[in-house]
Parts: structure tokens; sequence; C-alpha cells
């Protein structure tokens, strides 16, 4: 498991927004991002990262208090010590105060041509 130095999330709201902090769990600790860019209600986009600097266990996206929120598509920009920075991009859901999405995806294995 590598060492997560940073991570930058970029989410489009579908239909129905959300008021509420946007806020991620790192290792089972709740967290708001730093660097809020954007907005969270219908239609609009949400930019905001965190400086982790440890080992992720866990890290996840938490859904509002109140209401649902409604997610066309959430980028995860990944950058880990001593690896080449990476992308994931995830579909739509949708979050409520029941649940949340995981957001950490390992490294991509390296590839080679034979």
């Amino acid at each position: 498991m590598p060492r997560l130095n940073t991570f930058k999330v970029t989410i489009e709201t579908g239909d129905r927004g959300t008021s509420g902090p946007v806020q991620f769990s790192f290792n089972n600790h709740t967290l708001p991002f730093a660097n809020v860019q954007g907005g969270t209600k219908a239609g609009e986009t949400f930019e905001g990262d965190f400086e982790v600097n440890s080992f992720p266990h866990s890290l996840t996206l938490v859904g509002p208090e109140q209401g649902e929120w409604q997610l066309n598509k959430i980028t995860v920009d990944y950058n880990c010590e001593n690896l080449p920075p990476y992308s994931v991009t995830f579909d739509a859901l949708a979050l409520d105060a029941t649940n949340q999405v995981n957001i950490w995806q390992d490294p991509p294995l390296p590839s080679f041509e034979v």
C-alpha cells in the first residue's frame, strides 16, 4: 500500500444537490476538504483537496446529513509517494446520511511491452 501524499476530488452534481459541507472519511476520521472551489447545488461542480501524508486504510466520500445528493461523476487525482500521479473516475451514484462511497483505488499496475 503506497503512502498517499495528497488527493483532489472533482464532483459533478446531478439534479439533486446539497447545501452542507462536503466531507470525507480517512481511516475512520471525518474531515472537510481544503482549497474548496465551486459548489454542490444541482448542476454545479465541486473541487477540493487534502494533504494526507499517510497510508490509506480507507478513504470514503461521506453523504450529506440531510437529503440526497446525486452525483453524476466523481474524479479523484492521487499523488502517492514514489509513484507517478494517477486519476480514477467513478460513475453516477446517490449519497445520503446512511451511505458513503469508497474513493480509494490502488495505483495502476505497471505496464510494459514484450
